[in-house]
């Protein structure tokens, strides 16, 4: 059986992926940073040769996207250096590698569905991050798998849905942007689609994933609070100027999933209908 090496696994989405990796009986190691740090190199070569992976996952990232604007250098080692030093090691190994990206590599002046293609143009420092490691990882390991998503939520960690879910069932006020547009993203779906790469093994590259459909801010926000049974009119909409975030957010961030659907991958679910599945565990996490 081939050997999977998790990075990440206790965050957001490596919590999803290990789960699945523990349900399909998979031969697996998901180290914790502090028994494996990805930014130095020689640590990751000692731990990569002794393990011999045939597959690398990395779901670690720095994903504080306003302390980037000022840690930018911190944010660069785990989203970008750490990366690089990944290709270079599952390439010494003929390790193949699945890492993940965002939208935020995307600067939101679009009107139509960003392609894998499409010119880059981060906003902010994050995203500039994230780009730069998507740079190097190619530049050392053309084999390797690009995933970029967006709009991520989970049963856990920090995330929108999860703070929004919090606030409706306390029946308080949400004050939420309604200028941005993208599509929520379960990370149960992501991680199916993770897994699917392993198992299907496409042409390498770029590829888009999130669910489908779109929405703003406001609209998703009223959507938990009208599933959770809440007042829909405690959520209220504002623009995003009128917030003080250190980083600019793309307003434009929905993905075209043709090239994931073209290559035979995972289901693509509507980000409504996946939401509806995830949020009596969230709701059920956080009573």
């Amino acid at each position: 059986m081939e050997r999977i090496l998790l990075l990440g696994g206790s965050g957001i989405l490596g919590t999803e992926v290990l789960h699945l990796l523990q349900n399909e009986n998979l031969d697996y190691v998901a180290p914790a940073s502090r028994d494996l740090d990805i930014t130095n190199y020689d640590r990751l070569l000692r731990f990569i040769s002794e393990f011999k992976p045939a597959w690398i996952i990395n779901c670690a990232a720095w994903t504080n996207v306003d302390g980037a604007e000022s840690s930018f250098e911190e944010a660069s080692q785990l989203n970008a250096i750490a990366v690089e030093n990944l290709g270079i090691a599952a390439d010494l190994f003929e390790s193949k590698v699945i890492h993940v990206s965002t939208d935020y590599v995307f600067d939101g002046e679009s009107s139509e569905p960003y392609l894998e293609t499409s010119q880059v143009r981060p906003l902010n420092k994050y995203g500039e991050s994230k780009l730069r490691g998507e740079s190097a990882l190619l530049a050392e390991l053309p084999s390797a798998y690009i995933v970029r998503t967006s709009w991520l939520y989970g049963t856990s960690g920090k995330n929108f849905v999860k703070t929004i879910a919090g606030k409706a069932l306390r029946s308080e006020e949400a004050r939420v942007v309604n200028d941005q547009v993208g599509s929520p993203t379960s990370t149960r779906d992501l991680a199916t689609g993770i897994l699917s790469i392993l198992k299907h093994q496409p042409e390498p590259g770029i590829y888009n994933y999130s669910n489908l459909g779109s929405c703003s801010w406001f609209q998703l926000a009223q959507k938990i609070y009208e599933t959770v049974g809440a007042d829909t009119g405690l959520v209220h909409a504002i623009n995003s100027s009128s917030l003080s975030f250190k980083a600019r957010r793309p307003k434009f961030s929905l993905l075209s999933k043709e090239k994931w659907i073209s290559a035979g991958l995972s289901e693509v679910p509507n980000w409504g209908d996946s939401l509806q599945l995830m949020l009596p565990e969230i709701i059920s996490e956080l009573q």
